[in-house]
This record gives C-alpha cells, sequence and structure tokens, in this order.
C-alpha cells in the first residue's frame, strides 16, 4: 500500500508525462536542431582572392568611373630594350611569311592570268600572220621549192611557193595539241623567260614543226598556265599535233620518253636530217629544275606529209648554213616510204635541212640556274622602294585623320597593285622551270 509520499511523487510523473507526450505537442521557442537560424561562417577575403572586396581598396573619395582608354596616338613609345627588339623581330618574320604566302599564290594562279591573258592576243597575232602569209606575193625562188609540176606542155615549171613569214621571238609560230592530255597552246619564237611567259616556246636553233630534223619546244610545267604539267601522262603513239602559219597540220606519234639532266642539251640537237622528229622538254619533278622531262615524237608520214619549206623565219638571227639533200630520181623515201619514178616529165625535189651543230643557246637554257634574268634586280629594287612609299603614305594618312582603318582603306589598293609588279619582277630571278 502506497504510501502519502509515494502519491505525490506518482502524481508529478503522471503530470509531466501528460504534458509532454499528451496534449501540449508545440517545441519551445528556442528549439532549433539543424541550427539553420545560425549565419554561415564565410573565410575572410585576404590578399589577391578577392582584392575588390577590401576595403582598403576602396576608398571613400575614389570614383566610380571606369579608367578613360588612352588612344593608340597619344600613348607613350615603348622602350627600345630587348623586348621590343624581338617584338619587332616577330612582327617582320609574321608579315615575311604572309608575303611569301602571296608570293605562292601568284606562282599558281596570277601568273596563271597572265598566261590566259598572253594567249588571246598570240591568237589575235597568230590570225594576222596567217592573213598576211595568204597576202603575200608567190617566191618561186625559194631555195627547196618543189619543181614537179608539170605544164600542158609536158615540160616541168616552178611551183607556186610562199615565201617564210618574217618573225621575232615572241610571235607565234604554230598551235599545237596534245588531245590525251587535254592542252591545246599557241607556241611562241623563243625559250627566253620573257617568251615562255606566253606560252610553249619553240627553240630557235631548231627546224619548226614539220621540217625535217629536230623541232624542239619547252613548256613550263608549273606555272604560267603550266601547258606541260602532264607530260609525263602521254604515252607511245599518242597523237601531237602542230599546225603552222600556212595552214599545215602535222600529226606526231610519242616513241618514248625520258630523264635528263640539266646540262644534257643535246637531246634537241639533230641527229637524222632525214627525220622529221618532235621533242618536247619541260622541268622534272614538278615544282623543281633539278632535271628535264622529255617526250620524243616522230612524225607520222601516213597521215602528214614532210614540208619542204619553212613557213616562218629569224631574219635577225644567225642560224647555221642550210645542208641541201638532195631526192635521187629513183630511190624509196626514208619518211614516206613511197617510189619516186624515174621519168622524163618528172624532177625530183630538193629539201632543205637546217643541221644544228651549235647547241650552245640550248645548253644556256638547259642550265639555266637561279637569278636566270639578271636585268631584273633594278626593276624588283624600284618596285620594293615603291612598296615602302605606299605603306609610308598610308601610315601618315592614319595618323593625320587618327584612326588606322582609314590608312588601311587608302593604301590597300595601291599595295597590292604595287605588289603584284614586285612579285612579277621577282619571279624573273627565279629560273625558267622548263
Amino acid at each position: 500500500m502506497p504510501t502519502g509520499l509515494d502519491e505525490g511523487v506518482a502524481d508529478s510523473v503522471g503530470q509531466v508525462a501528460d504534458d509532454d507526450f499528451g496534449t501540449n505537442l508545440e517545441p519551445p521557442e528556442d528549439y532549433d536542431p539543424f541550427g539553420i537560424s545560425k549565419p554561415i561562417s564565410r573565410a575572410e577575403p585576404t590578399g589577391p582572392v578577392e582584392p575588390l572586396l577590401d576595403a582598403a581598396n576602396h576608398p571613400s573619395d575614389a570614383s566610380m568611373e571606369p579608367p578613360v582608354k588612352i588612344p593608340f596616338w597619344d600613348r607613350p613609345k615603348q622602350p627600345r630594350d630587348w623586348y621590343w627588339f624581338l617584338g619587332r623581330l616577330g612582327s617582320g618574320l609574321i608579315i615575311l611569311g604572309l608575303l611569301m604566302f602571296l608570293f605562292v599564290g601568284y606562282q599558281l594562279w596570277g601568273t596563271g592570268i597572265e598566261e590566259a591573258q598572253s594567249q588571246n592576243r598570240l591568237e589575235n597575232t597568230f590570225a594576222d600572220l596567217v592573213a598576211r602569209a595568204d597576202e603575200a606575193p608567190v617566191d618561186t625562188t625559194i631555195p627547196g621549192a618543189s619543181t614537179s609540176t608539170i605544164a600542158p606542155d609536158g615540160e616541168p615549171e616552178p611551183a607556186e611557193t610562199r615565201a617564210p613569214i618574217a618573225i621575232v621571238e615572241g610571235d607565234p609560230v604554230a598551235i599545237i595539241e596534245l588531245p590525251t592530255i587535254g592542252v591545246k597552246k599557241f607556241v611562241v619564237a623563243g625559250v627566253q623567260t620573257a617568251d615562255l611567259k606566253k606560252g610553249p616556246g619553240h627553240y630557235p636553233d631548231t627546224p619548226f614543226p614539220g621540217e625535217l630534223g629536230n623541232a624542239a619546244i619547252a613548256g613550263h610545267r608549273t606555272t604560267y598556265g603550266e601547258p606541260f604539267r602532264q607530260l609525263d601522262e602521254l604515252e607511245l603513239g599518242d597523237e601531237i599535233k602542230v599546225t603552222d602559219l600556212f595552214g599545215r597540220e602535222f600529226v606526231y606519234r610519242v616513241t618514248g620518253t625520258q630523264i635528263v639532266g640539266p646540262s644534257d642539251s643535246w637531246v634537241v640537237a639533230t641527229t637524222d636530217p632525214t627525220r622529221a622528229v618532235l621533242t618536247l622538254t619541260t622541268c622534272h619533278p614538278e615544282f623543281s629544275a633539278k632535271q628535264r622531262l622529255i617526250v620524243s615524237a616522230e612524225l607520222d608520214t601516213t597521215i602528214s606529209t614532210p614540208a619542204d619549206h619553212p613557213a616562218a623565219a629569224y631574219p635577225s638571227k644567225n642560224r647555221p648554213a642550210p645542208t641541201t639533200i638532195p631526192e635521187p630520181t629513183s630511190t624509196v623515201s626514208s619518211t614516206s616510204g613511197t617510189t619516186i619514178a624515174d621519168t622524163a616529165t618528172t624532177v625530183a625535189p630538193t629539201t632543205t635541212v637546217p643541221v644544228v651543230t651549235d647547241i650552245e643557246v640550248e645548253a644556256d637554257v638547259f642550265e639555266s640556274g637561279w637569278f636566270s634574268d639578271g636585268a631584273a634586280w633594278p626593276h624588283v629594287l624600284v618596285w620594293i622602294a615603291l612598296e615602302i612609299l605606299v605603306v609610308w603614305g598610308a601610315w601618315r594618312v592614319a595618323k593625320r585623320f587618327r584612326n588606322r582603318l582609314i590608312g588601311v582603306a587608302a593604301g590597300i589598293i595601291p599595295f597590292f597593285v604595287v605588289l603584284y609588279f614586285v612579285f612579277q619582277n621577282v619571279n624573273r630571278l627565279l629560273p625558267p622551270n622548263l
């Protein structure tokens, strides 16, 4: 049986239990089990981590306006120390690299535009020369002219033969077609640098295409229209057609290709004056003048007959004296295979064959290396000086208006125009790349 004290304790415990877990379910006001009411501690900004948050960097009297940008023209000059020198050297190398990149573009595309323009002019000149040949009086006294025409009374009479057209180096002398590689170009007289800029060039000391002997033609492989770039794709038996100023067409067939050294100019010499052959020369390999690619062809006498007289002549050039080879009255021709009958009414023709014995000019062309046209140096220096003057003028304009964009706009067109002529004359110093 509980006593009075036990009853009092029991009543107190029951009251507490009844208050905590019975009717009073509200937590006390200061109850904060997760500590959400406490401020989050942050690291104090110190040093260079957040200098703008440092009160010391924000004086009360400091202006909140952004700093004023100093114009380019008012900036103080940099001291010409080691860093200044390195900066100028780096800028110079970058500019030099860009100029070399532009020069490569000129080599690959600019020279092609020049060659296309030259070919258009050559087309008109070629037509004028052909018209002049048609209107020229007939010359019956040309050595080597055919005299096999038979008169009504049974006596032979001289055939009507046109005189050769007087040309100078750079004039068109023929049209060459290479159907296999899709080439059709006007051939100019001469193989100097200025001549090959216009198109394939004829070696002046060799016979003209169609004549007996070795007619030689050179052409670029990488620049100036690259007419002979795919020359190595020609195969045995491929057709090469050449049309001269008299409108005569001569069809050659490829007989072989070979690679020779830059001093092997014997490939353009005539070794057999009784055969009409054609030699095409160009540089090898591509983008190099280290060697020469040679394509040889022979006249297809089943289609074309060798020319008995040339359509053009170099009047100002001292060519070797011609060698006259008389045809026998009854023999088999070594070129056509036809038999000439020995009759009283037939007179055997005589054929004039220019035999090349001195090939020093061709050797010089074959061995041309760097600085092949020394006369270009004064032109190069003059155009470079003019280019520097254009850049200086553009800088003065920009400084006058205190705006570099205005200077660029004023000088960009004159800059590239003058640069074109700089590249054109620098290109004259490079190898001709036959």
